[in-house]
């Protein structure tokens, strides 16, 4: 289910995603570039507008505050000399509020009680100045008292209608919203162009990981750039190389424990339907075939317990570390397999240097040698010889094993640790081995915090070295002597 989850949840979502990102900031900053410039403008036009008429107002009610009292004729006369900008309209009311001057439309107000609040305030003794924006012009308003002796005996009203500072204004929010426009359109370009060139590099890292899914590991992501996405591309195919290796060897695996596993049990089987089939089969061949059986069943259950031991090494189970003497465990190892040597005409001698403590699990390293030395015997030639060594050197103990077998091929070499492997398949299915031996050793030695490696060369045998660190000081010591297994 999770597979089909992600085939149907459509890539477009993060296209959008990314896509939308870019655009929210383009229009925060779009939004920012057509309010703070206007808004600036708009308040250093008010700032001007009001100084402006407060300097104009300043240089009439000066010459006003002369007269005794505001009267129409008194102030047209004043007004006459100093009232000559058109772009204003001056009215002027007494203490009452009556309108006793106005240059608009011939006086029309004269006479009339002027209804402005700004002459209101202003009457009150304040100086008050508003202004607004609208339909592209600039509506101001200022109003000032006149004052005769301390009081006040008056007002000054100045009205004044910009469109020339309105449409400068107007100007500027047209001309922001043609390059907002633009902007937008470009970045938009931009982002829908990023979002498919970064989607679509993911789109093929996620074909590569659904095509692992689906079991095939044959995927080979592009790397393209240096950055984190070919990073993640070469990570991943270095994690499909894993698993296609590790496909194989589990196909190789299966194959090849069915295969050894079948043979001892089509060999019981064989050897019981024959004895069930034969009513009258001596008791001497009964019991030939009772003993064959009976040596395939140890085979099965030698392999099943080799297969449970890297059963367990996979699992990773932490072992109980302990200091362990490598050449008690080679003694033991020795006296064990010495009746196998004997057997075989085989010369099992061992030369172990004491002071060699390693760290780790005694019952691993007797596993690890035992396979070793077990190998060594099985795979020599008669009137052969198996040595094993244990010394140290510098701040690591070694371990070796030498025969004088027929050795393995150069090219072989790098193959002999794998589950199931054999060089000599024919040889090694007479020796009673299913190519796990090795394959124990090599990971145990692993687990232990430590290395092996095979040397060989074709007719001359072979030699396997083992390195683990030392556990604590103390000087190195010759071997404690040179015999047969039993020493």
């Amino acid at each position: 289910m999770q597979g089909v989850n992600a085939r149907r949840r459509p890539l477009g979502r993060y296209q959008l995603k990314i896509a939308l990102s870019y655009l929210i900031i383009l229009v925060v900053m779009l939004v920012l570039l057509n309010t703070y410039p206007v808004w600036v403008s708009r308040g250093f036009m008010y700032s001007n507008t009001r100084d402006t008429m407060m300097a104009r107002a300043a240089d009439l009610t000066a010459p006003l505050s002369g007269l005794e009292s505001l009267t129409a004729e008194s102030v047209a006369r004043v007004m006459a000399v100093l009232d000559n900008q058109t772009q204003y309209r001056t009215v002027v009311v007494d203490s009452q509020g009556l309108v006793v001057y106005d240059n608009l439309t011939a006086g029309a107000v004269i006479g009339r009680y002027a209804l402005a609040a700004e002459l209101a305030d202003a009457l009150s003794g304040m100086d008050v100045f508003r202004s607004r924006y609208k339909d592209a012009a600039f509506d101001s308003r200022f109003a000032m008292p006149v004052y005769a002796r301390g009081v006040v005996t008056g007002a000054l009203y100045l009205g004044r209608y910009d469109a020339d500072q309105g449409g400068v204004l107007s100007d500027l929010q047209s001309n922001l919203f043609a390059v907002s426009t633009v902007i937008f359109a470009v970045v938009v370009l931009f982002s829908v162009f990023i979002a498919l060139a970064l989607t679509r590099r993911i789109s093929v890292i996620l074909r590569g990981i659904r095509a692992a899914y689906g079991g095939d590991y044959a995927y080979t992501l592009p790397v393209r750039g240096r950055d984190e996405l070919a990073e993640v591309a070469e990570r991943l195919n270095q994690l499909f190389s894993i698993l296609r290796k590790t496909d194989r060897l589990r196909q190789q695996f299966v194959s090849d424990a069915s295969h050894e596993l079948k043979t001892p049990l089509a060999a019981v089987r064989l050897l019981t339907d024959s004895i069930l089939e034969t009513p009258d089969m001596p008791a001497e061949t009964v019991r030939e075939f009772v003993a064959d059986i009976g040596a395939e069943t140890e085979r099965l259950s030698r392999m099943t317990e080799k297969l449970m031991l890297l059963s367990r090494l996979d699992t990773g189970k932490p072992e109980q570390a302990g200091v362990t003497d490598p050449a008690g465990v080679a003694r033991r190892v020795a006296r064990m397999l010495k009746p196998l040597a004997k057997g075989a005409g085989v010369d099992l001698r061992c030369e172990l240097a004491e002071g060699c403590a390693i760290e780790g699990e005694e019952d691993g390293l007797y596993q690890i040698l035992f396979n070793l030395v077990d190998n060594a015997i099985k795979y020599n030639k008669p009137d052969g010889s198996v040595r094993v060594f244990v010394f140290r050197r510098g701040a690591e103990v070694h371990i070796v094993v030498t025969d004088t077998g027929a050795g393995i091929p150069g090219e072989e070499l790098p193959l002999i640790f794998g589950r199931f492997y054999r060089v000599d398949k024919a040889r090694s299915r007479e020796a009673g081995g299913a190519g796990l031996g090795l394959s124990i050793a090599a990971e145990t030695t692993a687990r232990m915090g430590g290395s092996i490696a095979a040397e060989s060369e074709a007719g001359k045998g072979s030699r396997f070295t083992v390195k683990f660190p030392l556990a604590g000081g103390g000087a190195p010591r010759r071997p404690s002597g040179t015999g047969d297994a039993d020493e």
